[in-house]
């Protein structure tokens, strides 16, 4: 026990204990008494001054400068060198750090990190070097206090910026804010024809999916960002669109009940039987096809569950409000026969334009039965005889065509 150094004398003491610091100093590991009594005796020779009268004072002179390993303490940087800094913890002793245990980033002067006064938080590497001076890092204390923020950003859902190190089995290292994170692969967000090696090199936005300090590991996300983005997009566009607007959108599904219709931005709308066509309900394909591009009008949007109704018909104009200048009296039109009756057949001229051809006007000859004449689904050639806007009622002839053809 004899020559223990003052590391060891001290190594349980606790600074802010009293009693433990008291205790050490009870023991033979201080300082002999000789040299005690020796400043003593100095003192007195001094006229009295700096007389040790309270064991206290003497136990703070000999209070090791508290520093752990694992700690981090916060120090005052005092000078600049070319390769480092000089740092001070609050004692006479100055401590330097270099530059590689400056910062996360690489760096070639102390000047783009600290300035001097700068107070700044630095972790204990060790205690004591081999010349027993603390070696502290500034680089590890914010590599330890980045962890703790990344793990707050991704509970707040925060977005950060990776820029891709490195393309390896299943996807990419990257530099997030100084410290290494995965991408895998499936999060990458990779387009037709892309490779992971295209992205080396690139900065992007991602979402945090995992961080776990304690095995250094952290998992992100490009695709959950484009995901949220699209989103966020999608919402934004869905406020915009207003009731009665007219708007371009591709056919993109066509059902037995209606067509969706895609309008940009992640947005499908649904165009139902109804509001297809003006006239008799048809088939969706017969109306339109996949992939055609069509102008609908905006009948609903629905900022709660995201659904917004359309209308492909109240594009055009009402069939019937411009039906005198499509359908002149007196004009030759084709139209397909939709119905029979036995007193004559309907004929679609256009959409939601119907006319009646009697039975005495579907030959020149004698008809006993129309269907003798014409079938359903029949294009026939007739003449507009008379309209009744009002009543939204046409007469037509095919007797008339064929005799003005035969004279």
């Amino acid at each position: 026990m004899g020559d223990m150094g003052e590391k060891d004398v001290y190594k349980e003491v606790n600074p802010d204990d009293v009693n433990s610091i008291l205790k050490a100093i009870s023991v033979e590991k201080l300082p002999k008494s000789g040299s005690v009594k020796a400043e003593s005796n100095n003192a007195e020779a001094a006229g009295g001054e700096g007389e040790v009268k309270d064991p206290m004072s003497l136990a703070k002179h000999y209070v090791p400068k508290p520093f752990r390993r694992g700690d981090i303490i916060t120090v005052t940087v005092v000078k600049l060198e070319k390769d480092g800094i000089m740092v001070n913890a609050g004692g006479k002793g100055d401590y330097y750090i270099p530059l590689k245990n400056l910062s996360l980033k690489p760096i070639s002067s102390p000047e783009e990190v600290v300035k001097v006064g700068d107070k700044i938080d630095v972790y204990v590497v060790k205690e004591r070097d081999a010349k027993g001076n603390a070696v502290l890092s500034k680089k590890k204390a914010d590599y330890t206090e980045k962890w703790k923020e990344l793990k707050e950003k991704q509970h707040r859902g925060e977005t950060v910026t990776a820029k891709v190190i490195k393309a390896i089995k299943g996807g990419l290292l990257t530099d997030v804010e100084g410290i290494v994170a995965f991408l895998p692969q499936s999060q990458v967000g990779l387009k037709k024809g892309e490779s992971l090696e295209d992205y080396v090199g690139k900065e992007f936005d991602v979402k945090i999916l995992e961080v776990d300090s304690a095995i250094r590991r952290m998992v992100i996300s490009r695709r959950e960002f484009l995901r949220e983005e699209k989103e966020k997009e999608r919402k934004e566009a869905l406020v915009n669109l207003k009731k009665g607007d007219i708007i371009e959108g591709t056919v993109r599904t066509i059902k037995d009940f209606g067509v969706f219709v895609d309008i940009g931005h992640g947005i499908d709308g649904f165009v139902r039987l109804s509001e297809l066509t003006w006239g008799r309900r048809k088939k969706p394909a017969e109306v339109v096809k996949k992939g055609e591009s069509v102008k609908v009008k905006i009948l609903n949007v629905n900022l709660g569950s995201g659904k917004v109704s359309l209308s492909l018909r109240q594009t055009k104009p009402y069939p019937w409000d411009i039906v005198e200048e499509k359908f002149p009296v007196g004009s030759i039109v084709e139209g397909t026969v939709i119905r029979i009756h036995p007193f004559g057949a309907v004929v679609e001229l256009d959409d939601g334009i119907t006319g009646l051809v009697h039975i005495s006007q579907l030959d020149t000859k004698r008809v006993n039965k129309v269907d003798d004449v014409v079938k359903i689904g029949d294009k026939i050639t007739v003449k507009i005889l008379n309209i009744d806007k009002e009543n939204k009622k046409i007469r037509l002839s095919r007797r008339a065509v064929l005799e003005e053809s035969n004279a």
